[in-house]
């Protein structure tokens, strides 16, 4: 993984196959996170961005829990 910083904000860039591992996540899982069917988002032109969103809010929520600790 390689350090990314966009607008001001640091990001690990996981990728979405590594985030589904670590967090033991399907398509359809992820597609009810943004209300969506299995098939619309495995359909989506946007599936692409849903995953990257989730992976760099995942790494955002990371982080940051590791500086409260």
């Amino acid at each position: 993984m390689e350090l990314i910083i966009k607008k001001g904000i640091e990001f690990l860039n996981m990728n979405i196959k590594q985030l589904k591992k670590e967090l033991q996540l399907s398509n359809t899982k992820i597609a009810v996170f943004f209300d969506l069917t299995p098939m619309a988002f495995a359909n989506s032109t946007a599936k692409k961005r849903y995953e990257q969103a989730l992976c760099r809010f995942y790494e955002y929520v990371k982080e940051h829990e590791r500086e409260e600790n």
